[in-house]
């Protein structure tokens, strides 16, 4: 078995610290959400961001499309401008964060990715650090991979690619609530947001329906 080595960088939460009533919980930073410490600032944010305006959410859609710079988080560039605006104003209805908090890579390349270990994800201060994250105004938990569902249900989820965009059912929200100490009222599995993009039209309507559980306005219905 390959030997995960871990960045010393943490990458906290990323949300208001009243509001937002969604919690998102990704696998885990890399490169990216390590060097700017936010959370699903590269390429999942940018799907994050084509996907929640593709379902009209009028949060998102109010910000213009365009094309997400995955790098440079010192740059002021028009586009950096435009997607610390997005990210800003994304902080105000949902809480990005991952079910480990530091940048996993094999050992010897200290530029790839991979799965943080499940002993690493399943540890207690790494439950605790999760369970440190939640806001009493989540209402729903967006849950973006298998990692994600293993720190927050607290088992492995057999066949995750079966289960992508669907509800969780109420033996796997009851339990992610006793394991998180939470009171969330409902849940998605919704596969690593670096897939969303490849199941378009499928991931907008979720997203619908997640915007109209909480209360989300949206402005139009499109697909991806």
């Amino acid at each position: 078995m390959a030997i995960v080595e871990y960045d010393d960088r943490v990458v906290p939460s990323h949300g208001d610290a009243t509001g937002p009533v969604v919690l998102l919980v990704n696998e885990a930073p890399g490169p990216s959400e390590a060097s700017s410490g936010i959370p699903s600032f590269g390429q999942q944010g940018a799907n994050m961001f084509h996907l929640f305006r593709a379902a009209g959410i009028s949060w998102a859609y109010a910000h213009e499309r365009f094309v997400w710079p995955r790098n440079g988080e010192a740059t002021q560039s028009e586009r950096h401008v435009l997607k610390a605006a997005f990210l800003a104003d994304r902080a105000t209805y949902m809480t990005c964060t991952n079910a480990f908090a530091r940048w996993p890579h094999p050992q010897g390349k200290p530029k790839g990715f991979c799965a943080p270990l499940d002993a690493d994800v399943l540890s207690a201060d790494n439950l605790n650090r999760l369970k440190g994250e939640v806001a009493l105004t989540h209402r729903a938990i967006l849950v973006c991979g298998r990692s994600a569902y293993l720190a927050c249900v607290g088992a492995v989820l057999a066949a995750p690619a079966s289960r992508e965009l669907t509800l969780l059912n109420a033996e796997e929200l009851s339990a992610l609530n006793e394991r998180l100490g939470t009171g969330f009222t409902r849940g998605w599995y919704m596969g690593h947001t670096r897939r969303w993009s490849s199941h378009g039209p499928k991931t907008v309507k979720t997203l619908a329906e997640v915007a109209g559980y909480v209360g989300w306005n949206v402005v139009h219905y499109a697909t991806a």
